[in-house]
């Protein structure tokens, strides 16, 4: 009988996303609603403050109060990408705004400040390659320092709603794994990359400004906020928790080895006869009364130490 073919991982992807479209589509609807909001005040103050004229720093700030609603996206989407979609829609997406609200919204601050120092300087040296081939160095380190932050950016939000750490243990795993993970966020990236080139392929062709914004709502509404983040989380977490399990399983050898050594060492001490010094006592001044003297660290009763020094004589007496 031959053995069923190993499935390719792109076959449980599209599996499990399109199996699970619906909870998809409800995720994104759960997160369109504040996003509306927000986007609204926020266009709303950059008309205000710039005549109609778009300021990305000021529209990129809606990243900030959006984050903690984006924690019940992570975790949504996370269950479906690791084969538990059974799980309530609406009751896990409201717990994981609730339980990780302030922390998502620290995570927001770092992110609106590493995504406008990205912008600014991939935009001021594309500005400047005219001026010589230094900027185009500049330019190549910038894409890649973006690069490793978007990767950074990925873990972030992920082991948060996974696990019970410190920040600075989330900020300092989610950094290294965007080094150590590199073929796992680079398959995540190839995914995101097909997503967004098919929604541009949707509006390329959209000429009245009307249409184009309403496509753009629907998409934002029903599809890529959780189809975005269902493809990176689908080829990241594995590699994630298989990291932090063996963190702790080394943990745990760690410290089994050390108490193990600990209670050798201990037994070995305790089975060793201990060989006692009374080269500091004057044993003819001794007495066999009760009164302490002070020896090895310790007050011993004159009458006990008199008593020890004769079975060490004892012992030490040749056989007759």
């Amino acid at each position: 009988m031959e053995s069923e073919r190993k499935r390719l991982k792109f076959e449980i992807l599209l599996e499990r996303y399109f199996t699970n479209f619906h909870r998809i589509i409800l995720t994104n609807l759960l997160f369109a609603a504040p996003s509306a909001i927000f986007f609204a005040a926020l266009y709303f103050l950059n008309t205000a403050l710039f005549h109609g004229a778009v300021s990305v720093p000021v529209m990129l700030l809606v990243i900030i109060p959006l984050f903690p609603f984006y924690a019940g996206v992570v975790l949504v989407c996370r269950n479906i990408a690791r084969g538990d979609g059974d799980q309530p829609v609406i009751k896990s997406f409201c717990k994981a705004v609730k339980d990780n609200f302030l922390p998502f919204l620290l995570h927001g601050v770092l992110v609106y400040i590493a995504t406008m120092l990205s912008f600014l300087s991939i935009s001021l040296y594309i500005s400047m390659l005219s001026s010589g081939w230094f900027f185009y160095v500049l330019l190549f380190f910038s894409i890649l320092v973006s690069l490793f932050l978007l990767y950074t950016a990925f873990y972030i939000p992920l082991m948060n709603v996974t696990y019970d750490l410190p920040l600075k243990y989330v900020y300092k795993n989610s950094f290294l794994m965007s080094f150590g993970e590199f073929k796992n966020n680079l398959f995540a990236t190839i995914a995101l990359a097909v997503v967004l080139g098919i929604c541009f392929t949707v509006t390329a062709f959209v000429r009245s400004e009307t249409a184009l914004m309403f496509i753009l709502g629907a998409l934002w509404a029903l599809l890529i906020p959780a189809t975005c983040t269902f493809m990176y989380v689908f080829f990241i977490y594995d590699g994630m928790v298989a990291i932090i399990r063996n963190k702790d399983e080394l943990s745990r050898e760690l410290t089994d080895s050390i108490e193990k050594s600990m209670e050798k060492h201990q037994s070995a001490v305790q089975s060793q006869p201990i060989e006692e010094d009374f080269s500091d006592i004057d044993v003819a001044s001794l007495k066999d009364t009760d009164d302490y003297i002070f020896h090895n660290g310790r007050m011993v009763k004159q009458s006990t130490l008199l008593k020890m020094i004769r079975e060490r004589e004892q012992q030490d007496k040749p056989s007759e």
